[in-house]
């Protein structure tokens, strides 16, 4: 990890901001009058680093193509040699790098409603139609973002009215090379928030972010995803075959008309779910317009820490 004034590629670090499962995300800058810059960094050693680099480079090249106020903004990319960039660094490592957009907030999984408390309506609507927006034009681009969910979804700190971005372009992949798996046969993505299609190798198409999305703002209304289990097989299991419990059932006061506009998004048949996210969210925002909460959306805990993926 890299410490505030150390210089990587000729970015200044001033703040480490969090790490991923394979990356740390920095706050840098080139000059001190500039804008403030993401900086991810990925130590990769020889024995993964062909597969760590094409990944990389997918991520950057597939995200560079897309230019939308909701898509996180990719600027640079490059390598340098890890005993480059401070002595408690020096390894037989190379350090992959990738200058971003900086967003100031935090993930949208600080939304989730805890325990007892009931979610922020207005706010999951508002970040669902600007994700929707996203993902729409990414698959007119014909690109297939593949891992939607809420830790990959960015909140400006001001609440109502903030811009929310879409993040970690890592397993995108073109609409005509939509490879549901991995090489070594796992499935890619969160199985929490994957389609049937995606668990099952079958092609994959816009519908299948659709469904994530679904997923993801189920959890944002409920406090729990569409098929909670204890393991990864129950998981996958339960998106194949088990039918989508009703919102009514863990928050009453939703319209009901919800249950089928969910159980639609959520289809097992991708061929069953609307055409695009933006229909989706519409309804869902014209189901909730006028809906009170029972009570005041709990102080959230969103601008605690900021969290980058």
């Amino acid at each position: 990890m890299f410490g505030a004034g150390e210089v990587v590629a000729g970015y200044t670090i001033d703040e480490f901001l969090g790490s991923g499962s394979s990356a740390e995300v920095y706050r840098v800058h080139r000059d001190s009058s500039d804008d403030p810059i993401a900086l991810k960094v990925l130590h990769t050693r020889p024995n993964d680093r062909q597969r760590v680099r094409e990944r990389f480079e997918r991520e950057f090249s597939i995200a560079a193509r897309l230019h939308h106020r909701h898509i996180v903004g990719m600027y640079a990319r490059g390598e340098i040699d890890a005993d480059t960039v401070g002595r408690e660094n020096r390894s037989d490592a190379t350090v992959l790098w990738m200058a971003m957009e900086f967003i100031a907030g935090t993930s949208a999984m600080e939304l989730i409603p805890e325990r007892g408390a009931e979610p922020d309506t207005a706010t999951v609507v508002e970040i669902g139609g600007q994700i929707a927006a996203a993902l729409d034009y990414a698959h007119s681009c014909d690109v297939l973002h593949r891992d939607v969910k809420p830790a990959n979804i960015m909140v400006g700190r001001n609440g109502i009215g903030s811009r929310s971005v879409l993040t970690d372009f890592g397993i995108a992949q073109l609409l005509d090379d939509a490879r549901p798996l991995a090489r070594n046969g796992r499935v890619q993505g969160s199985i929490a928030y994957a389609a049937p299609e995606l668990l099952t190798a079958q092609r994959l198409s816009p519908a299948t972010d659709l469904y994530a999305l679904a997923a993801s703002m189920f959890e944002l209304l409920t406090g729990e995803p569409p098929f909670p289990r204890a393991t990864a097989f129950a998981i996958t299991y339960a998106h194949i075959h088990d039918p989508l419990p009703k919102l009514t059932r863990m928050r009453p006061w939703l319209p009901s008309a919800l249950n089928s506009v969910f159980a639609r998004a959520l289809a097992k048949n991708p061929g069953e779910r609307y055409e695009t996210c933006t229909e989706f969210t519409e309804i869902v925002r014209r189901a909730l317009r006028d809906v009170p909460t029972p009570d005041a959306p709990p102080r959230r805990r969103l601008w605690r820490r900021r969290h980058v993926v």
